[in-house]
């Protein structure tokens, strides 16, 4: 117990020393021996998440040496097709620990300890953590080679700092490191959004887009007019960063905005959670994001957007414009580095004729209102729709209609309500499918055509009593197909009977056409051997073994691919190794 009670006091300890002091600078060195210069930073807006560190150029190739950022022990060691691919996770003793990912190698070490957990589970995929005095580090030790595994679409080093009791990631830049940024972020666009039925923008309710002039931090409206307005209102902004020794586009640190000099929100991109990371959908325009890709920050928040990043807001940031005049609007962003842009304008509030608008009529397809914060059940003959509490960011004139089949899918194509709105949490959906032969249960499956040349993307599901039930977080369009077909297995470098002696590894190329590869699994000679999965360029291939398969003897491989309906391919060569 007295055991148990010290390493409380020591857990909240470093936990109270990392909430209340300052970000150590220069605490950390730089994890590469070359010039950093970074093709992404910390905050910067993608897919349905935030980026949680750096990413480090390496003049496009792999096998830069990666060095430990500060003393420290490996907690974590990860291999995944996709994601990070190959990372390592270290806790120093400040309290704060780093992430190194996509890396192509770990240092021999390291390997080793991998190479044995992977025969001993038998697949590529781990999850290990180490005991603390298994992988210790000085400063500078290498601990692996930079690469482009996982989840990566060019040579990088992706790099993480966090606090090592909650996890949360911290801004890298935050720690002095040696980047060069003297460049204020760059604004392209304003938008203005009337907020309801009784608001306007311009005479008109709905959005607003304006393009705007500048350089050099200081942005104006193009026409340099007032935006008129009337009732609630808010504002979003279009900006992206940029670093001195880098042609990438990058995310700003901070945004605010003021009405009349008086700060009504306020965001910065120091600390965030992972859990917090789809609330993106609701941080951007996410409507404009899908059609017309512009990333636009709102600078208001929606009811049921929880993220920690808002420091500031009033009103959740909603302006309220219902007295006649001129408010000055001013919108100012900042990178980690301070250097800041500014867009000034004034909105000049204009009485309508009718301040008490009867609410428009509702969609032609309106199926029910959904309520952000309860459950939400829509069903009739032929799908089912639940959604949980939280799953929405406002409340919702949900939409639903059908149209006819498509691509040879087995029922009409179910809209669920439409792609441009976002969803946080996976809702339930069900699909009748009652005519389904029964030797075609098993492979049916619920697919998603929310691209616009109707290809299917898969969701995961399963036939029960009738339906085909599958869980998604996104609306849209929605259809029964079944998957009977097996994998592809194309070999690249092996025929049968070839000398692979003097060759590095085997090479497939693995595909499906539906449903996903779900496992694979290569056997020489009756034993498992090690196959990695590179899934973005649908390769897969064994390394050479000496150790474990010796040389000079005719083999037998097997390989085994598995899709996610069961559907199975096997592939049988004879060759010499």
């Amino acid at each position: 117990m007295k055991k148990f009670q010290v390493f409380l006091v020591i857990f909240l300890t470093v936990f109270a020393k990392v909430l209340c002091e300052e970000i150590p600078i220069n605490y950390f060195n730089s994890p590469v021996d070359f010039p950093l210069s970074l093709s992404a930073n910390f905050g910067e807006l993608r897919t349905n998440s935030f980026h949680a560190g750096i990413d480090i150029r390496t003049g496009g190739v792999t096998g830069k040496k990666v060095r430990a950022a500060a003393d420290g022990f490996v907690y974590r060691i990860l291999v995944s097709p996709v994601g990070y691919g190959r990372a390592l996770y270290i806790e120093h003793p400040n309290g704060y620990a780093t992430v190194y990912g996509h890396l192509d190698q770990f240092n021999e070490e390291i390997e080793a300890y991998v190479k044995k957990e992977q025969y001993k589970q038998q697949t590529f995929s781990v999850n290990l953590n180490p005991p603390p005095n298994r992988f210790r580090f000085t400063q500078g030790d290498l601990i692996g080679y930079s690469g482009n595994s996982g989840s990566s679409f060019g040579p990088h080093l992706h790099f993480e700092i966090r606090e090592a009791a909650t996890q949360k990631p911290v801004n890298p830049l935050l720690f002095g490191f040696d980047v060069r940024d003297n460049l204020p972020p760059v604004l392209y666009t304003l938008a203005v959004y009337p907020m309801n039925h009784n608001s306007f923008v311009n005479g008109k309710s709905k959005p607003l887009y304006l393009p705007l002039k500048g350089a050099r931090g200081k942005y104006h409206i193009q026409k340099r007019t007032p935006v008129e307005v009337y009732g609630d209102i808010g504002f979003g902004i279009e900006t992206i960063d940029f670093l001195n020794d880098s042609p990438n586009r990058c995310g700003a640190w901070s945004v605010e905005l003021l009405l009349d000099e008086k700060s009504v929100y306020r965001h910065e991109l120091t600390r965030f959670s992972f859990g917090e990371l789809r609330y993106i959908n609701s941080h951007i325009d996410y409507a404009e994001k899908i059609i017309n890709r512009r990333d636009i920050q709102r600078t208001f928040l929606q009811p049921n957007n929880r993220m920690s990043i808002y420091k500031h807001h009033v009103n959740r940031g909603i302006g309220m414009f219902y007295n006649e005049g001129k408010t000055e609007v001013r919108v100012t962003v900042k990178d980690a580095y301070k250097n800041k842009a500014e867009l000034f304008f004034r909105a000049k509030t204009i009485l309508p004729e009718q301040t008490d608008v009867p609410p428009p009529p509702r969609p032609d397809n309106f199926a029910m209102l959904m309520r952000y914060d309860q459950p939400n059940r829509f069903t009739n003959s032929n799908v089912s729709v639940s959604v949980p509490a939280g799953a929405l960011y406002d409340d919702l004139l949900f939409e639903h209609f059908s149209s006819p089949p498509v691509n040879e899918s087995l029922t009409p194509v179910y809209h669920i309500h439409n792609r441009f709105t976002p969803v946080h949490l996976n809702y339930n959906l069900s699909i009748a499918a009652p005519d389904i032969p029964v030797h075609l249960q098993d492979k049916a499956l619920i697919v998603n055509l929310n691209n616009s040349n109707n290809n299917p993307s898969p969701v995961n599901s399963r036939w029960s009593d009738g339906y085909i039930h599958g869980q998604t977080n996104l609306f849209g369009r929605f259809t029964i197909k079944v998957d009977t077909i097996t994998p592809v297995i194309e070999p690249l470098n092996i025929v049968p009977g070839r000398d692979m002696s003097n060759r590095r590894m085997i090479s497939f190329r693995i595909t499906d056409d539906l449903s996903g590869i779900s496992s694979y699994n290569g056997y020489i000679d009756g034993k498992w051997v090690l196959f990695e999965f590179d899934p973005k360029n649908d390769h897969l291939f064994y390394i050479f073994d000496d150790e474990r398969i010796g040389r000079n003897k005719n083999r037998k491989l097997e390989l085994i691919v598995t899709d996610r309906k069961e559907n199975t391919s096997v592939y049988n060569v004879e060759f010499f190794y």
